[in-house]
């Protein structure tokens, strides 16, 4: 499994406290969105299951361990999710991870839970886990990975040892993603992702940026009163929710950015600065305050099984509705 250049310094931390045998019983592995926080888990599971590590702890790959690891067989490495993405990790299949037999590893070894995302566990969920997080079994490792580790649980959080996966270099991410990519424009993709490298490898498709552009030209022709509102909500709702609220987001708050200095540099989406900068002129900042409020909402209500063209109508709507204009 290849490692990813910003994870080597969090990557040595979890291998030096293992080697003095103080691994957590618990991490829980934050950052935002396309960070890699699974791959660092997997990798981190893939070396305590080897039975013969290199010096940086690096699995050998040829052992029994590493052979079960690979084929997505090993007995004492669980995945607890949700059945389907945007859905709860519900209490019955906490209840069966930490059965007590489930609890003791098969191979001798450490038995491992990776958890994804962790705020999806109900409350109910959470509190079957608590247990086993206040009286842990020994060699049961358990990784929490959250983007939004706030939704958590307070004393789910307080009984884990924290891991923040923070923004690389951006030097270091465009290397890498330049090398991963071949739409030759790493420092675009690293701006509309927000930073996060592999949230940038997923945009780095030409398709997908020109679909931005047309979905830009939509949002300012609502604006302008040449588009209806309920049209275009009804065909965004049928595309990548997160990933329209994310560009709608970022649109909005380069506008407000655009509004406050022209000549702001860290912009979002550097491509459609004239574009963005003509639009904040035309909202008043009250309005735009609004506007970014209820963006703001919808990505934080996007876990919810809220019906995806009701959400894009309430964001869309207000656009073209005149009374939240300048009341002088």
């Amino acid at each position: 499994m290849e490692s990813l250049p910003w994870q080597s310094a969090d990557w040595a931390l979890i291998q030096r406290t293992r080697r003095v045998d103080r691994l957590p019983h618990a991490l829980l592995i934050t950052g935002q969105e396309g960070m890699g926080k699974r791959h660092f888990a997997e990798r981190v599971a893939a070396s305590l299951l080897c039975k013969s590590t290199g010096d940086q702890g690096e699995p050998c790959g040829g052992c029994r361990g590493c052979d079960l690891y690979r084929a997505g067989t090993h007995p004492d490495l669980k995945y607890l999710q949700p059945e389907e993405p945007g859905k709860a990790i519900v209490i019955d299949a906490v209840r069966e991870f930490i059965s007590k037999e489930s609890l003791t590893a098969l191979t001798g070894g450490y038995k491992i839970l990776i958890i994804q995302p962790a705020e999806a566990m109900t409350r109910a969920a959470a509190n079957s886990l608590l247990k086993t997080l206040e009286e842990p079994v020994e060699r049961t490792f358990m990784m929490l990975l959250s983007a939004q580790p706030g939704k958590l649980p307070v004393t789910i959080r307080s009984r884990c040892r924290e891991l923040r996966m923070r923004l690389p270099n951006r030097q270091i991410a465009e290397q890498w993603l330049t090398a991963e990519t071949d739409t030759g424009d790493a420092a675009l993709l690293l701006s509309l992702a927000c930073g996060a490298p592999l949230r940038a490898r997923a945009l780095a498709n030409p398709e997908l940026l020109d679909l931005r552009v047309k979905l830009l030209n939509e949002f300012a022709a609502i604006l302008e009163e040449r588009a209806d509102p309920v049209v275009v909500a009804a065909a965004w709702s049928k595309l990548d929710t997160v990933l329209i609220l994310s560009w709608y987001s970022g649109w909005l708050n380069d506008c407000l950015r655009l509004k406050i200095d022209p000549s702001y540099a860290n912009l979002i989406n550097p491509d459609q600065r004239n574009r963005l900068q003509q639009i904040g002129k035309s909202l008043d900042f009250k309005r735009l305050f609004g506007h970014i409020d209820a963006a703001n909402q919808a990505l934080l209500a996007r876990d919810s099984q809220l019906n995806p063209q009701m959400v894009m109508e309430s964001l869309l709507l207000p656009l073209a509705d005149r009374c939240f204009g300048n009341t002088g």
